[in-house]
């Protein structure tokens, strides 16, 4: 049986590999898992497939007996809140989240706004092939509408008082669906916003999506040109945020989540951070810093709120600059982490660069190189060999520890390449350990092939 499930959620060319068909079987699986029964919340983002794969999940949906609510144009944390705050039994968002435009993804979430654990999603992918149960004529679901953006927009304001300093932030949402919201709650809280990119375009015209720094340099550049505050970013589903300094600095994501974090936990005795192995050592720092803990897990938001049913924590995040904020959802939220960093800036009087300088500085070097599905397992393997007299962790992929850094080469769950993190104190380090990293892994990929 081939596996459907990736890092989170299913994810494929859209028409090709995510069909309508497909589409269909899972929601007739979800359905079915649910045994023909409950309200499931459907958003979408504003991809050119995504309405197709919407028609076609809602019919699996409705055939296997659900009752279906339609929130229509929905950022990711907007659904996540909207299935709880609808009362509904379960969730699903129809994303690719930072992936191309020809790509899309469906993902799963529980009645408390969380997505599937691994359990779940192998029992919906169990499902899938062995065929999931229609329900007669009489029992077929129906389907209403439902605005969720007023009421998530309406929480946000009650839970986060009007900033004082009316910062001027210059919003990048990439054309898709931050758009419909993360404007105009910074506006309401009292911020001068310059919009960038932030008219709907399924084919995402204005940069790419993944919020990495080479993407947004034309963020950057406005920022100095306006004379902005600070920056803000999306991905395409609105659960990563990456920010800019007055600048054009770009903070990685796991600086935005340590800086969010120190600000959010200051008054928590002995709090616990949850990330994963992928993510910068300044997580630490921060951890000590406010005198508790830290637990890393496998990539992935669900591993990362797995961890946080399983023992509890107060915030949790990954290096891509998505962060969790478990009294408020259960999932990756890029519109509250960039709310709760402006909140920040507007209490401390601080400029970003002076809030970054506060940090302690690492080096970091992110790569990719392509690898065949098919070679992953044997390309992880190899690579245990080659680096076998250094600490490894084995969480995730292979972490290689060095006493001045790290090195991390793990499969993508979702696309056809292996990645390389390196991290250290200074440049130089960093460029050997990557170097080294790349080298190893194009050659048991080369052996492979």
């Amino acid at each position: 049986m081939s596996k459907l499930f990736g890092t989170f959620g299913v994810r494929g060319l859209a028409n090709r590999e995510l069909t309508p068909k497909l589409a269909f079987e899972l929601g007739l699986a979800l359905a079915t898992h649910l045994n023909g029964k409950g309200k499931i919340a459907v958003g979408h983002d504003n991809r050119t497939s995504s309405e197709m794969l919407e028609h076609a999940l809602i019919a699996g949906l409705t055939a296997g007996g659900c009752e279906v609510l339609k929130l229509g144009l929905t950022p990711t944390p907007v659904l996540s809140f909207a299935t709880r705050h609808f009362s509904c039994d379960a969730g699903v968002i129809i994303t690719a989240s930072h992936n191309p435009p020809e790509y899309n993804g469906i993902k799963f979430w529980d009645s408390e706004g969380a997505g599937f654990e691994r359990k779940r999603e192998r029992e919906i992918e169990r499902i899938v092939f062995k065929g999931g149960k229609r329900v007669n004529w009489q029992y077929i679901g129906r389907v209403s509408e439902a605005d969720a953006l007023e009421p998530y927009i309406d929480a946000m304001l009650k839970r986060v008082p009007k900033f004082k300093r009316g910062l001027k932030v210059v919003v990048d949402c990439g054309n898709a669906t931050g758009s419909v919201v993360t404007p105009r709650l910074l506006r309401e809280l009292g911020c001068k916003v310059v919009s960038l990119n932030c008219q709907l375009d399924g084919t995402f015209p204005g940069r790419k999506l993944e919020t990495v720094p080479e993407n947004l340099g034309e963020l950057a550049k406005t920022v100095v040109a306006c004379k902005a505050d600070l920056g803000v970013a999306h991905d395409g589903d609105a659960d990563r945020t990456l920010i800019v300094d007055e600048r054009g600095e770009i903070l990685s994501g796991d600086r935005v989540f340590a800086l969010v974090a120190l600000h959010y936990l200051r008054e928590r005795k002995r709090p616990r951070i949850v990330t994963t192995v992928a993510t910068s050592a300044v997580l630490d720092d921060v951890a000590s810093k406010l005198g508790g803990d830290i637990a890393r897990t496998r990539v992935g938001e669900p591993e990362v709120v797995g961890e946080f049913r399983k023992r509890g924590g107060d915030i949790g995040g990954e290096e891509n600059g998505g962060v969790i904020f478990p009294d408020w959802l259960l999932c990756r939220e890029g519109i509250m982490a960039a709310v709760k960093f402006i909140e920040l800036l507007d209490r401390t009087g601080m400029k970003v660069s002076e809030l970054n300088s506060t940090l302690p500085r690492y080096s970091q070097i992110k790569q990719r190189a392509k690898c065949p599905e098919e070679l992953k397992p044997k390309v992880l393997k190899a690579l245990a060999k080659r680096f076998v007299k250094y600490k490894l962790d084995r969480t995730d992929g292979l972490r290689v520890i060095f006493d001045d850094g790290w090195l991390l080469l793990r499969p993508s769950g979702t696309e056809p390449i292996f990645r390389c993190f390196a991290e250290a104190r200074d440049e130089e380090r960093v460029e050997k350990l990557a170097k080294l990293g790349m080298r190893e892994l194009k050659e048991c990929i080369r052996k492979l092939s």
